[in-house]
Protein backbone atom coordinates (compact mmCIF):
# COMPACT_ATOMS: atom_id res chain seq x y z
CA UNK A 1 0.00 0.00 0.00
CA UNK A 2 1.08 3.58 -0.65
CA UNK A 3 1.89 5.08 2.75
CA UNK A 4 1.39 8.61 1.45
CA UNK A 5 -2.30 7.84 0.93
CA UNK A 6 -2.76 6.24 4.35
CA UNK A 7 -0.91 8.30 6.95
CA UNK A 8 -1.87 11.54 8.68
CA UNK A 9 -5.19 13.32 8.95
CA UNK A 10 -4.88 15.91 6.19
CA UNK A 11 -6.54 16.01 2.77
CA UNK A 12 -5.97 13.07 0.46
CA UNK A 13 -7.47 14.59 -2.70
CA UNK A 14 -7.40 18.25 -3.78
CA UNK A 15 -10.07 19.34 -6.27
CA UNK A 16 -9.05 22.41 -8.29
CA UNK A 17 -12.12 23.92 -9.95
CA UNK A 18 -11.88 26.91 -12.28
CA UNK A 19 -15.24 28.57 -12.91
CA UNK A 20 -16.84 31.71 -14.23
CA UNK A 21 -20.38 32.65 -13.32
CA UNK A 22 -22.18 29.30 -12.86
CA UNK A 23 -23.16 29.25 -9.18
CA UNK A 24 -26.02 26.76 -9.58
CA UNK A 25 -23.79 24.21 -11.26
CA UNK A 26 -21.12 24.73 -8.62
CA UNK A 27 -23.68 24.18 -5.85
CA UNK A 28 -24.51 20.75 -7.30
CA UNK A 29 -20.81 19.88 -7.46
CA UNK A 30 -20.26 20.96 -3.85
CA UNK A 31 -23.31 18.99 -2.72
CA UNK A 32 -21.83 15.85 -4.27
CA UNK A 33 -18.46 16.46 -2.61
CA UNK A 34 -20.12 16.92 0.77
CA UNK A 35 -22.10 13.68 0.32
CA UNK A 36 -19.11 11.61 -0.78
CA UNK A 37 -17.41 8.93 1.26
CA UNK A 38 -14.26 10.35 2.95
CA UNK A 39 -15.51 13.87 2.15
CA UNK A 40 -13.60 15.20 5.17
CA UNK A 41 -10.35 14.21 3.42
CA UNK A 42 -11.17 16.17 0.26
CA UNK A 43 -9.81 19.69 -0.20
CA UNK A 44 -11.74 22.02 -2.52
CA UNK A 45 -9.89 24.86 -4.27
CA UNK A 46 -12.04 27.30 -6.19
CA UNK A 47 -10.71 29.71 -8.79
CA UNK A 48 -13.56 32.15 -9.49
CA UNK A 49 -12.84 34.17 -12.63
CA UNK A 50 -16.13 36.09 -12.59
CA UNK A 51 -16.26 39.78 -11.79
CA UNK A 52 -18.97 39.41 -9.16
CA UNK A 53 -17.32 36.41 -7.44
CA UNK A 54 -20.74 34.73 -7.27
CA UNK A 55 -19.26 31.24 -7.12
CA UNK A 56 -16.86 32.22 -4.36
CA UNK A 57 -19.89 33.40 -2.39
CA UNK A 58 -21.54 29.99 -2.86
CA UNK A 59 -18.45 28.21 -1.54
CA UNK A 60 -18.10 30.59 1.40
CA UNK A 61 -21.67 29.82 2.48
CA UNK A 62 -21.41 26.08 1.87
CA UNK A 63 -20.41 23.87 4.78
CA UNK A 64 -18.01 21.38 3.26
CA UNK A 65 -16.70 18.67 5.61
CA UNK A 66 -13.16 19.18 4.35
CA UNK A 67 -10.98 22.27 3.93
CA UNK A 68 -11.47 24.77 1.13
CA UNK A 69 -9.58 27.67 -0.37
CA UNK A 70 -10.50 30.39 -2.84
CA UNK A 71 -8.60 32.54 -5.30
CA UNK A 72 -9.11 34.24 -8.65
CA UNK A 73 -7.17 34.53 -11.90
CA UNK A 74 -7.23 35.82 -15.43
CA UNK A 75 -9.57 34.20 -17.94
CA UNK A 76 -9.15 30.70 -19.31
CA UNK A 77 -9.59 27.28 -17.72
CA UNK A 78 -5.86 26.49 -17.93
CA UNK A 79 -4.98 29.84 -16.37
CA UNK A 80 -7.41 29.13 -13.55
CA UNK A 81 -6.08 25.65 -12.91
CA UNK A 82 -2.54 26.98 -12.87
CA UNK A 83 -3.61 29.53 -10.25
CA UNK A 84 -5.25 26.86 -8.10
CA UNK A 85 -2.76 23.99 -8.32
CA UNK A 86 -0.03 25.63 -6.17
CA UNK A 87 -2.62 25.88 -3.36
CA UNK A 88 -3.25 22.12 -3.35
CA UNK A 89 -1.92 20.24 -0.33
CA UNK A 90 -3.15 16.67 -0.93
CA UNK A 91 -1.06 13.93 -2.60
CA UNK A 92 -3.70 13.51 -5.32
CA UNK A 93 -5.09 16.36 -7.41
CA UNK A 94 -8.07 16.48 -9.78
CA UNK A 95 -9.61 19.15 -12.00
CA UNK A 96 -13.42 18.98 -11.99
CA UNK A 97 -15.47 21.06 -14.39
CA UNK A 98 -17.89 23.24 -12.46
CA UNK A 99 -20.85 21.38 -14.00
CA UNK A 100 -19.76 17.85 -13.13
CA UNK A 101 -20.57 15.99 -9.91
CA UNK A 102 -19.37 12.88 -8.10
CA UNK A 103 -21.08 9.66 -7.02
CA UNK A 104 -20.43 8.88 -3.32
CA UNK A 105 -17.81 6.17 -3.92
CA UNK A 106 -15.60 7.93 -6.49
CA UNK A 107 -12.93 9.37 -4.19
CA UNK A 108 -12.54 6.21 -2.16
CA UNK A 109 -12.24 4.15 -5.34
CA UNK A 110 -9.50 6.45 -6.70
CA UNK A 111 -7.50 6.21 -3.49
CA UNK A 112 -7.89 2.43 -3.33
CA UNK A 113 -6.47 2.03 -6.85
CA UNK A 114 -3.57 4.41 -6.28
CA UNK A 115 -2.95 2.93 -2.83
CA UNK A 116 -2.51 -0.53 -4.33
CA UNK A 117 -0.49 0.73 -7.30
CA UNK A 118 2.35 3.04 -6.28
CA UNK A 119 3.72 2.61 -9.81
CA UNK A 120 0.84 4.66 -11.21
CA UNK A 121 1.16 8.39 -11.70
CA UNK A 122 -2.59 8.70 -11.94
CA UNK A 123 -5.90 7.08 -12.72
CA UNK A 124 -8.80 8.07 -14.97
CA UNK A 125 -12.46 7.09 -14.80
CA UNK A 126 -15.51 7.13 -17.06
CA UNK A 127 -17.82 10.12 -17.39
CA UNK A 128 -21.55 9.33 -17.39
CA UNK A 129 -24.84 11.22 -17.39
CA UNK A 130 -27.21 11.26 -14.43
CA UNK A 131 -28.97 8.27 -15.99
CA UNK A 132 -25.68 6.37 -16.19
CA UNK A 133 -25.16 6.60 -19.96
CA UNK A 134 -21.62 7.27 -21.26
CA UNK A 135 -21.09 11.03 -21.66
CA UNK A 136 -19.10 12.94 -24.31
CA UNK A 137 -16.76 10.11 -25.42
CA UNK A 138 -16.91 6.60 -26.89
CA UNK A 139 -15.48 5.16 -23.69
CA UNK A 140 -13.56 1.88 -23.73
CA UNK A 141 -15.45 -0.81 -21.81
CA UNK A 142 -12.61 -2.26 -19.74
CA UNK A 143 -9.60 -1.10 -17.72
CA UNK A 144 -6.39 -0.39 -19.60
CA UNK A 145 -3.33 1.83 -19.61
CA UNK A 146 -3.91 5.33 -20.98
CA UNK A 147 -1.75 5.67 -24.09
CA UNK A 148 -1.03 8.01 -26.99
CA UNK A 149 -3.49 5.98 -29.08
CA UNK A 150 -6.43 5.65 -26.70
CA UNK A 151 -6.44 8.83 -24.60
CA UNK A 152 -9.50 10.13 -26.47
CA UNK A 153 -11.47 7.10 -25.23
CA UNK A 154 -10.12 6.92 -21.69
CA UNK A 155 -10.02 10.46 -20.30
CA UNK A 156 -11.65 13.86 -20.06
CA UNK A 157 -10.71 16.59 -17.65
CA UNK A 158 -13.13 15.75 -14.84
CA UNK A 159 -12.21 12.05 -14.76
CA UNK A 160 -8.44 12.52 -14.30
CA UNK A 161 -6.82 12.06 -10.86
CA UNK A 162 -3.06 12.58 -10.69
CA UNK A 163 -0.43 12.26 -8.00
CA UNK A 164 0.64 15.80 -7.29
CA UNK A 165 4.32 14.86 -7.24
CA UNK A 166 4.26 13.71 -10.90
CA UNK A 167 3.05 17.07 -12.20
CA UNK A 168 5.71 18.72 -14.37
CA UNK A 169 5.47 21.96 -12.36
CA UNK A 170 3.18 23.75 -9.88
CA UNK A 171 1.55 25.34 -12.95
CA UNK A 172 1.23 22.27 -15.17
CA UNK A 173 -1.22 23.46 -17.85
CA UNK A 174 -0.38 25.18 -21.14
CA UNK A 175 -2.33 28.43 -20.88
CA UNK A 176 -2.50 28.68 -24.67
CA UNK A 177 -4.82 25.64 -24.76
CA UNK A 178 -8.33 25.14 -23.35
CA UNK A 179 -11.64 26.93 -22.96
CA UNK A 180 -11.13 30.68 -22.69
CA UNK A 181 -7.52 30.60 -23.87
CA UNK A 182 -6.18 33.16 -26.36
CA UNK A 183 -6.48 32.12 -29.99
CA UNK A 184 -8.51 29.16 -31.23
CA UNK A 185 -7.24 26.14 -29.25
CA UNK A 186 -10.48 25.71 -27.33
CA UNK A 187 -9.91 22.26 -25.83
CA UNK A 188 -7.29 19.62 -25.13
CA UNK A 189 -5.44 21.10 -22.15
CA UNK A 190 -5.94 17.96 -20.00
CA UNK A 191 -4.93 15.67 -22.88
CA UNK A 192 -1.81 17.75 -23.44
CA UNK A 193 -0.88 17.30 -19.78
CA UNK A 194 -1.57 13.55 -19.88
CA UNK A 195 0.50 13.10 -23.03
CA UNK A 196 3.41 14.99 -21.47
CA UNK A 197 3.23 12.80 -18.35
CA UNK A 198 3.15 9.63 -20.44
CA UNK A 199 6.09 10.86 -22.52
CA UNK A 200 8.10 11.43 -19.34
CA UNK A 201 7.54 7.82 -18.24
CA UNK A 202 4.57 8.06 -15.86
CA UNK A 203 1.89 5.38 -16.10
CA UNK A 204 -1.79 6.34 -15.96
CA UNK A 205 -4.51 3.69 -15.82
CA UNK A 206 -8.11 3.93 -17.02
CA UNK A 207 -10.64 2.33 -14.66
CA UNK A 208 -14.20 2.61 -16.04
CA UNK A 209 -15.78 1.56 -12.75
CA UNK A 210 -14.66 4.93 -11.35
CA UNK A 211 -17.47 7.28 -12.36
CA UNK A 212 -17.83 11.05 -12.63
CA UNK A 213 -21.17 12.54 -13.72
CA UNK A 214 -21.71 15.29 -16.25
CA UNK A 215 -24.49 16.07 -18.71
CA UNK A 216 -23.63 15.48 -22.36
CA UNK A 217 -23.76 18.84 -24.15
CA UNK A 218 -24.28 17.03 -27.45
CA UNK A 219 -27.87 16.57 -26.28
CA UNK A 220 -28.42 20.35 -26.42
CA UNK A 221 -27.25 21.48 -29.85
CA UNK A 222 -27.36 25.24 -30.53
CA UNK A 223 -25.69 27.59 -33.01
CA UNK A 224 -23.14 28.45 -30.31
CA UNK A 225 -22.27 24.76 -30.08
CA UNK A 226 -21.09 24.84 -33.70
CA UNK A 227 -18.52 27.56 -32.94
CA UNK A 228 -17.51 25.69 -29.78
CA UNK A 229 -16.87 22.50 -31.75
CA UNK A 230 -14.70 24.39 -34.22
CA UNK A 231 -12.42 25.48 -31.38
CA UNK A 232 -12.45 21.99 -29.88
CA UNK A 233 -11.30 20.65 -33.24
CA UNK A 234 -8.46 23.16 -33.43
CA UNK A 235 -7.33 22.08 -29.97
CA UNK A 236 -7.34 18.43 -31.00
CA UNK A 237 -5.44 19.10 -34.21
CA UNK A 238 -2.87 21.04 -32.20
CA UNK A 239 -2.37 18.03 -29.92
CA UNK A 240 -1.59 15.86 -32.94
CA UNK A 241 0.97 18.36 -34.18
CA UNK A 242 2.57 19.11 -30.81
CA UNK A 243 2.92 15.47 -29.74
CA UNK A 244 3.62 13.98 -33.19
CA UNK A 245 0.66 11.62 -32.85
CA UNK A 246 -0.06 9.19 -35.73
CA UNK A 247 -1.62 10.99 -38.66
CA UNK A 248 -3.58 7.82 -39.48
CA UNK A 249 -5.55 8.11 -36.24
CA UNK A 250 -6.35 11.78 -36.90
CA UNK A 251 -7.62 10.81 -40.36
CA UNK A 252 -9.72 8.07 -38.75
CA UNK A 253 -11.34 10.45 -36.24
CA UNK A 254 -11.95 13.05 -38.96
CA UNK A 255 -13.49 10.48 -41.28
CA UNK A 256 -15.86 9.33 -38.53
CA UNK A 257 -16.99 12.91 -38.01
CA UNK A 258 -17.55 13.48 -41.73
CA UNK A 259 -19.54 10.27 -42.02
CA UNK A 260 -21.55 11.20 -38.93
CA UNK A 261 -22.27 14.63 -40.40
CA UNK A 262 -23.68 13.01 -43.52
CA UNK A 263 -25.98 10.74 -41.52
CA UNK A 264 -27.19 13.59 -39.34
CA UNK A 265 -27.85 15.83 -42.32
CA UNK A 266 -29.93 13.04 -43.87
CA UNK A 267 -31.94 12.82 -40.64
CA UNK A 268 -32.56 16.56 -40.62
CA UNK A 269 -30.12 17.23 -37.74
CA UNK A 270 -28.57 20.15 -39.55
CA UNK A 271 -26.98 21.92 -36.58
CA UNK A 272 -25.37 18.72 -35.37
CA UNK A 273 -24.02 18.05 -38.87
CA UNK A 274 -22.61 21.57 -39.05
CA UNK A 275 -20.94 21.06 -35.67
CA UNK A 276 -19.29 17.83 -36.84
CA UNK A 277 -17.94 19.50 -39.98
CA UNK A 278 -16.77 22.54 -38.01
CA UNK A 279 -14.85 20.19 -35.72
CA UNK A 280 -13.13 18.53 -38.68
CA UNK A 281 -12.17 21.88 -40.21
CA UNK A 282 -10.77 22.85 -36.83
CA UNK A 283 -8.77 19.62 -36.61
CA UNK A 284 -7.13 20.34 -39.94
CA UNK A 285 -6.37 23.95 -38.96
CA UNK A 286 -4.83 22.89 -35.66
CA UNK A 287 -2.73 20.19 -37.28
CA UNK A 288 -1.50 22.60 -39.95
CA UNK A 289 -0.64 25.24 -37.34
CA UNK A 290 -3.37 27.71 -38.32
CA UNK A 291 -4.53 27.93 -34.73
CA UNK A 292 -3.37 31.21 -33.29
Amino acid sequence: MDAQLQDGGGPLISLVCSTIGRPDALRRLLTSVAAAEISDRVEFILVDQSGDQSCAAVLADFELPGPYRMTTSGLGVSTGRNAGTPLASAPVVAYPDDNCWYPPTTFRSVLEVLGRRPDLGGVTGMQVTEAGAPSMLRWLPGPTAVTRRNFLRTSVSSTIFLRRDVLPSPTPFDEGVGVGSPGRRGAGEESDLLLRLIASGHAVEYRPEIRVCQDDDRDQITAAYVAKMAKYGVGQGYLWRRHSLPVSSLVYYSARKVAGAGLRAARGQKLHARADLAFVRGQVSGWLGVDG
